[in-house]
């Protein structure tokens, strides 16, 4: 190709050569023409296959999100009062982080529901995997098929959680969107704790460790010999804290990673939660210790009985790992759990007239629900239940154990409550550092 601006050479030397001819790119107009059409027209035919394939933009989700946009920031809170000064500024900041949420909801409604992202994604991450051994945004590989949610390894891994830098970097958020305004747990669990002193309810506080606090083994060769969990360095500081101010926790991380073995791990191997086997052993280690701290009152036997039954299923994280259908690196794992039934024969049944209650996240659904494939009847609380040998109230929602399940007690009865003796607040640790921790008022 001819150099349109030919350089004058003859009277410099070579490293002045070399210092103009890195700042020069000559090309031919015509091919810039070419590659600027090639260019948009790549924009426009992505533009063109994901309009026809999804039908009406405005009817679909994302498009529908996008349209709304303008009114849901008009309708936040930046939009209303702007007085002078402070305030001015706070509202204003306040429209700008509903405007970004707005935009980061479109985008990964978008991403979810793209049609060349659904086709092109899974291969593309079939080849990662398969030839790379690279994960995804959400997802870690691990040794020996072992996946991990990178949230929980980032956790583990990640600076303290109660260093002052990070909250004040969570409450601020340099990424507006993803604001926390509550990031601190320590006030709301002593809010929960004297909330529930002040009725004559012991509060046990069960922080659930995450997977690669148990088996970092399956990360890296170097902590394959057992040894402690791994906690993130705020988490032992802050349970000593908490029991010097007369707050009961039980923390089941120490027998878990006693009990871990080659041939006897704790955890699913492609999913975020434990195995019956470390769900069973926890519940036991549970009762004993709700048994050595409060005097129950005497209750009827139940009359509970087990069922052994095998349930198979593919782990949350090989659907996060996003691979095509029927892909085989990584098949569904079977397990057996112990349904715990009623004398009748029946599940097992939560009892709100029961005097204690159990308020938890997905660690005690995994083997409740039968919508999340692991079975049912075969949960936490129903082996708490069982080893208690008493009836349990419940309160479970699969995800936000540092928030949801409080709300949900707030919007119950009071006179629910008030039968209470214990409260067992589960939840992922991970909570600790990811949580919302905002203030709750009981009824």
């Amino acid at each position: 190709m001819p150099d349109l601006n030919p350089l004058p050479t003859s009277d410099m030397t070579r490293e002045e050569i070399a210092r103009v001819e890195v700042g020069h790119t000559a090309i031919d107009p015509r091919l810039a023409l070419l590659l600027t059409v090639v260019f948009l027209a790549a924009l426009l035919a992505v533009l063109l296959v994901e309009t026809l394939a999804g039908g009406d933009p405005a009817a679909t989700s994302p498009w529908r999100r996008l349209f709304a946009m303008p009114s849901a920031v008009s309708a936040g809170p930046g939009s209303q009062d702007l007085g002078g000064g402070w305030r001015a500024w706070n509202r204003a900041m306040s429209a700008n982080r509903t405007a970004l949420a707005e935009i980061a909801a479109f985008e990964n409604v978008l991403d979810e529901s793209s049609v060349l992202g659904r086709a092109l994604r899974p291969p593309a991450q079939r080849l990662l995997s398969g030839a790379l051994g690279a994960g995804n945004e959400r997802v870690y590989l691990g040794r020996d098929g072992w996946l991990f949610y990178r949230t929980d390894v980032d956790y583990v891994t990640g600076p303290p959680f109660l260093d002052e830098r990070q909250l004040r970097r969570r409450a601020a958020s340099a990424d507006e969107w993803t604001a926390v305004p509550a990031p601190d747990p320590r006030p709301a669990i002593r809010q929960f704790h004297r909330q529930l002193a002040d009725r004559g309810i012991l509060l046990v506080l069960m922080p659930t460790p995450v997977k690669p606090a148990v088996h970092p083994e399956k990360l890296t060769p170097r902590l394959e010999e057992p040894r402690e969990p791994l906690h993130n360095g705020s988490f032992q500081p802050l349970l000593e804290e908490l029991r010097r101010e007369g707050i009961t926790v039980f923390d089941p991380s120490p027998q878990l990673a006693a009990a871990r073995r080659p041939s006897a791990p704790q955890y699913l191997a492609t999913d975020t939660h434990w195995r019956p086997e470390g769900m069973e052993l926890a519940a036991e280690r549970l009762a004993a210790f709700i048994r050595e701290h409060v005097e129950l009152p005497a209750a009827a036997a139940p009359g509970y009985r087990y069922e052994e039954r095998e349930v198979s299923n593919t782990g949350d994280t090989t659907v996060m790992l996003d691979l095509p259908e029927g892909q085989t690196r990584y098949a569904a794992e079977a397990v057996l759990i112990r349904r715990v039934l009623q004398a009748d024969g029946t599940p097992w049944r939560s009892d709100p007239e029961a005097d204690v209650l159990v308020l938890g996240d997905s660690f005690s659904n995994i083997y409740a629900l039968a919508s999340r494939g692991w079975g049912d009847s075969a949960g936490l609380v129903e082996h708490v239940s069982a080893g208690l040998g008493r009836p349990v109230d419940r309160f479970v929602q699969n995800d936000a154990g540092a928030y949801a399940t409080r709300e949900m007690l707030q919007r119950a009865d009071s006179a629910r409550l008030s039968r209470k003796r214990v409260v067992i607040w589960q939840f992922a640790e991970r909570e600790l550092a990811s949580g919302d921790w905002r203030l709750i008022d009981l009824p």
